[in-house]
């Protein structure tokens, strides 16, 4: 698969928006613990427990979801691979 501006453009978001919920985990810790957060412009743009729900949701408020990074929230390590 060749990599356009496009999908190098989204890998980016992605990034920068993996790296905000990092960086502000504590403070999300708090509001969502045992929830999945989209984020999504480096911002929270819904949350649920369920997370074929949050995807339906944020896929419709973005029309792609493309850029938008998912994490589980909680105070033990958790690792997902999600493809799509």
């Amino acid at each position: 698969m060749e990599i356009n501006e496009e999908h190098l453009s989204h890998m980016k978001e992605f990034e920068r928006n993996q790296k905000w919920f990092i960086e502000n985990f504590k403070r999300i810790l708090d509001e969502y613990r045992e929830k999945f957060v989209a984020v999504w412009n480096q911002r929270i743009i819904d949350a649920d427990t369920d997370l074929k729900s949050l995807s339906k949701k944020v896929k419709e408020r973005t029309r792609s979801a493309k850029g938008v990074y998912v994490g589980y929230v909680s105070e033990k390590p958790v690792e997902m691979i999600l493809c799509g």
